[in-house]
């Protein structure tokens, strides 16, 4: 009998949005993280959806790791380290503190690293530390440095930053890069949201595989073109993953479009939780099926989208994982079938 096919979530970020980690100015950006957490849930009515009083903490990591792993068919986490993005006073998602909950659950947590300023030895500095000291299985970038009110934003293919970043990544044995792009973060300038500066670095660092993340939700043709042209580029689906719940067809003709760009196995399941609870894009996903005008997905593409391609991105092998986390404590609750949504904050 064949095993079932693992699920890998390919972004996962508990946010700090406690009162030590709110900003001291103004707080419209940070006000405007629960509508976009209720929009992206698919409404407020629904179960899997928190409210403000559960969204604004330092988001429990206990609540986190249930979420996945007893409450949905998730079995291996990629957590994204997030950087200050004007929302907050300082880091989003703190590195350490995600190392720590990855070292607490075996098998169970990737950790890819992240950097904050925009001073070239500084942030080098910083990702040296972060492979020395936590060991990090790839690299987190935003195109704005935040602080306070202002923003600077860099491309990818500027050689002055980019370049040797992306240069002592690979020396330090860091093979994936994820680089936000399309939700635009106020206020820094909007074109470095775009995805033209991809091109280059692509073609250059050919060592490198980079992971457009949110890819899809706008610039789909841009991005389209640059996965039919690079090999060493995926299509990470954080936030347009969730367009299944709400608008069913722009997710069709958005994955259609992507896969016909880029074929089956480049494309990444992401949930972006807490942002999403991950188990109702999962069950939506399991029930969707492509309109008549489109490619059908077949079982094997699900399951390279859900898990098969982040594996092979990373070098891990289903059965090997499988061993590590048969028999812990989440396996165990789902045996009994998955617990209710966010059950270690509504007891």
């Amino acid at each position: 009998m064949t095993a079932p096919s693992l699920v890998v979530d390919a972004v996962v970020h508990p946010y700090d949005l406690g009162p030590d980690n709110r900003p001291t100015g103004d707080p419209t950006q940070y006000r405007a993280l629960h509508p976009f957490h209720v929009l992206s849930s698919g409404g407020a009515h629904h179960p899997w959806t928190l409210t403000e009083a559960e969204f604004f903490t330092d988001f429990d990591s206990d609540a986190l790791t249930a979420a996945l792993f007893a409450e949905s068919g998730v079995d291996v986490a990629i957590i994204h380290a997030l950087p200050n993005l004007g929302f907050t006073k300082g880091g989003v998602t703190d590195v350490g503190r995600m190392a720590e909950l990855r070292d607490r659950h075996p098998g169970r947590f990737l950790l890819y690293a992240t950097v904050d300023t925009a001073v070239t030895d500084a942030a080098i500095k910083q990702l040296e530390h972060q492979v020395t000291a936590y060991g990090v299985d790839g690299l987190k970038l935003y195109p704005a440095f935040f602080s306070g009110e202002e923003a600077i934003g860099w491309r990818l293919d500027d050689d002055e930053f980019a370049t040797p970043l992306l240069e002592a990544a690979i020396d330090l044995g860091i093979h994936n890069v994820a680089i936000h792009k399309a939700l635009v973060v106020p206020p820094a300038p909007d074109e470095v949201f775009r995805v033209e500066d991809l091109d280059s670095p692509l073609e250059r660092f050919s060592a490198l595989n980079f992971a457009v993340v949110h890819a899809g939700v706008v610039f789909l043709a841009e991005t389209c073109d640059l996965l039919a042209r690079h090999p060493n580029l995926y299509a990470n689906l954080e936030s347009s993953f969730a367009y299944i719940l709400s608008k069913p067809r722009r997710f069709a003709d958005m994955v259609g479009a992507l896969l016909d760009a880029a074929g089956p196995d480049r494309l990444l399941f992401g949930s972006g939780c807490n942002l999403v609870h991950p188990r109702p894009l999962l069950d939506a996903f399991a029930a969707f099926e492509m309109p008549d005008d489109l490619p059908p997905l077949t079982d094997e593409i699900r399951a390279k989208i859900l898990g098969g391609n982040a594996l092979r991105l990373h070098g891990l092998d289903a059965d090997g994982i499988r061993g590590r986390i048969e028999e812990d404590r989440f396996e165990e609750e789902k045996a009994a079938g998955p617990a209710p949504y966010w059950s270690r904050l509504r007891p």
